[in-house]
């Protein structure tokens, strides 16, 4: 893939709660880059009622990027398993392991309403595969998209309209233990990230992640973990550039509508390098 190359995840096209209301809205995002990488629930195909209007705008997105001379490459989330056959990518000669999250987690989503049925799909999936496919990253991953892709065809009735965004942030909190889960979630996904990489990819001394929707940069140990957030409220969200031997860490703000590239956070140098020290 050609550089510089930019990551960002969880657009979540067509979801009501998503801020990105036209294709066109992203493209700032595509100045300056020769590929785009979206890893993972880039668009909606869980709920029926909303594959449409995702489809549409993810049709309008591959548009957009093909008309700005960008390639884009997509990594399966667990609420869009189907839109790739990837769902990883091992970039800057290994140094760099990007997935969605999803996986860290044996009921992919613990704070979901639907965290039973998640977690016996998964295991369903897991025991297709044979008894060393808990040890097997690739079949990890494919079981992961197998569960997902188990619960698809669920026909939820999301809320539309004004008032959308703020009715489904009432839904995050109900029932009253799911804050907790979702705190408990994003104070285990760094671990959980950096004992994937020691396990499967020993080599990756960053691993790129979303799904959590937190934004955040975190060291453990040998290993900087970053979450790329999401465009949905109420948190934000960060694009990771990779130039060269550098990696870039970036805020996206939103101005008026329109989603842009804005301070650098971060910088890391000589990513490639095989010693896991020097950061």
């Amino acid at each position: 893939m050609r550089e510089p190359l930019r990551i960002i995840s969880d657009l979540h096209l067509g979801h009501p709660a998503s801020l990105i209301e036209d294709a066109t809205d992203l493209t700032p995002l595509l100045h300056g880059v020769s590929t785009l990488v979206f890893n993972g629930d880039t668009y909606e195909t869980r709920y029926v009622q909303e594959r449409e209007a995702g489809q549409k705008l993810l049709d309008n997105l591959r548009e957009l990027c093909h008309a700005s001379g960008v390639k884009p490459v997509f990594i399966g989330g667990n609420h869009d398993p189907s839109i790739s056959p990837l769902c990883h990518l091992d970039l800057a000669g290994g140094a760099v392991l990007v997935t969605h999250g999803d996986m860290l987690f044996h009921d992919i989503s613990p704070w979901s309403i639907e965290a039973d049925l998640m977690r016996d799909a998964h295991v369903q999936a897991l025991q297709a595969l044979g008894e060393d496919a808990f040890h097997d990253f690739e079949k990890r991953l494919h079981a992961n998209k197998q569960a997902s892709l188990a619960l698809e065809l669920l026909s939820v009735k999301l809320h539309r309209g004004f008032l959308a965004r703020f009715i489904l942030l009432l839904k995050e909190c109900w029932p009253p233990s799911r804050p907790w889960r979702i705190l408990k979630v994003w104070r285990d996904t760094p671990v959980f990230a950096e004992a994937l990489a020691r396990v499967f990819r020993p080599r990756a001394r960053f691993i790129i992640v979303g799904h959590t929707h937190l934004q955040g940069i975190w060291r453990r140990g040998s290993r900087v973990i970053i979450n790329t957030g999401s465009f949905t409220p109420p948190l934000g969200r960060l694009a990771i550039d990779l130039e060269g031997d550098r990696l870039l860490v970036k805020k996206i703000n939103r101005n008026g509508g329109r989603f842009e590239i804005g301070p650098q956070l971060a910088e890391f140098k000589a990513i490639q390098l095989q010693t896991h020290e020097g950061f």
